[in-house]
């Protein structure tokens, strides 16, 4: 087959995928509103957005000039600067006093920002669909930049990505260069150790005092509710059976920080029992806070227990039926992901289960379908559906940046659960995630 031929089949096969998948899009449409209030995404929908999004850029990339595609990809980083302006500003909350738009002149006055240069930040994001331009500078919010509305927990994972992130990205290669770091898993050698000169890690750094460090420890705290909005962290809620567990199934959230997913099992779930463990003063505003808002008829019926522990040095509570350990091992290296996993087998009962709920990161080649364990995009797609599922690979280079820890393959998963003593059974995907599920060793 010619290259001609060849580019012609598969820029027809591309060109299929969208439609059909925008016609099931199409279907949801109705729905978009309370799509964006943060419920679970029909797994048919969700299957169409992951393919229309490989699909538009792998076409993009199929027709555009070599030199086209580079260009754009080497001036990417201007999004997130402008983002960052617009954030810092609070320019979504202003607009959002203007439903018809306001002229940049009215932005300068509120922001001391010089109209001409905020109008072309804004211009630039008006071109990449974030906000609109009505009338000659003048902007307004769009569906998008409604949710950078400072009150959105969105707008803080925005200035943490933005900031911290983007500002200790630009040493990432110097890092990697550096004969004395490039090898080295410790959270002290990472580039935003090296960026912003901190004695000590990233947990160091948010542990601080000063305004700056207290402010962007909050950033991140609230951030990491928008991210898992935008993962759908919530999908584990409906797409494992948790439902079908006995009635008084004991369910321990290690380290699950104030209880995010266990408040919403609690109250999807009657009939489990939790525990949540973290550390002391996670716990007191799990207990004292989140829980008697978001939980209170599992307080009052007594179907929360909350056990304070640290994970890299002792055990949970003994004998529970399942483990569940979300977000935690992404964290550390290799070394202390075996020791919570130790510490997790030893408090294991003989029909007790570990569910780690992480990114997964997939192969970039096609397997045979009797070898796969994930679902495969359709060809002539990307197999992990390239841009379709990129925030695996995305926020696996943010953890080598910010902590020098990384998202795992599957194999990665099944040789820390050997080495601590645990046997893998299968994997689960949950949304953009997945839970991979141990016992221990027979």
């Amino acid at each position: 087959m010619d290259t001609t031929t060849s580019v012609t089949n598969e820029l027809r096969s591309l060109l299929s995928l969208i439609v059909d998948s925008a016609a099931i899009a199409q279907r949801h449409i109705p729905d978009r509103e309370k799509l964006s209030q943060g419920e679970p995404i029909d797994s048919e929908l969700r299957s169409s957005i992951f393919v229309i999004e490989a699909a538009c850029a792998q076409l993009c990339s199929l027709i555009a000039r070599p030199s086209d595609a580079l260009a754009n990809k080497f001036f990417a980083f201007y999004e997130p600067a402008c983002i960052q302006v617009v954030l810092t500003n609070k320019i979504p909350d202003i607009l959002q006093e203007y439903p018809s738009g306001v002229h940049i002149s009215e932005l300068e006055k509120r922001t001391g920002v010089d109209a001409g240069k905020l109008g072309r930040v804004l211009r630039l994001l008006a071109a990449k669909h974030l906000f609109q331009e009505v009338s000659a500078d003048t902007f307004a919010n769009n569906y998008l930049s409604k949710y950078l509305l400072s009150s959105n927990p969105m707008s803080s994972f925005g200035l943490h990505i933005t900031d911290e992130c983007f500002k200790a990205s630009t040493n990432l290669s110097d890092t990697l260069n550096d004969p004395a770091l490039t090898a080295s898993a410790s959270p002290a050698d990472a580039s935003f150790v090296k960026h912003f000169k901190v004695n000590g890690t990233l947990f160091d750094y948010y542990a601080g005092s000063s305004p700056e460090q207290v402010k962007r420890a909050t950033q991140f705290g609230v951030g990491m509710i928008g991210w898992g909005d935008a993962i759908e962290a919530n999908a584990v809620i409906n797409e494992f059976p948790w439902g079908s567990l006995p009635e008084g199934t004991t369910i321990c959230d290690v380290g699950g920080g104030v209880g995010n997913i266990s408040t919403q099992l609690a109250n999807s779930y009657p009939a489990l029992r939790l525990i949540l463990q973290d550390l002391p003063h996670q716990l007191k505003i799990a207990e004292e806070e989140v829980w008697p808002e978001h939980a209170p008829k599992a307080i009052a019926e007594n179907r929360i227990e909350f056990i304070p522990f640290d994970f890299l040095q002792e055990a949970p509570k003994l004998g529970c039926d399942i483990y569940y350990v979300k977000n935690i091992l992404h964290d550390w290296a290799d070394g202390d992901c075996i020791k919570i996993l130790k510490n997790v087998k030893n408090a294991m009962g003989t029909s007790s289960r570990v569910l780690v709920h992480e990114f997964i990161v997939r192969p970039g080649y096609r397997m045979p379908k009797e070898e796969a364990k994930f679902t495969q995009a359709p060809e002539p797609l990307l197999p992990n559906y390239g841009e379709g599922r990129i925030r695996q690979y995305t926020l696996d280079i943010n953890m080598m940046t910010m902590l020098n820890s990384k998202e795992r393959t599957l194999q990665d998963f099944i040789d820390l659960g050997e080495t601590a003593g645990l046997q893998f059974v299968k994997i689960w995907e949950a949304g953009e995630m997945g839970l991979v599920e141990f016992v221990t060793k027979a």
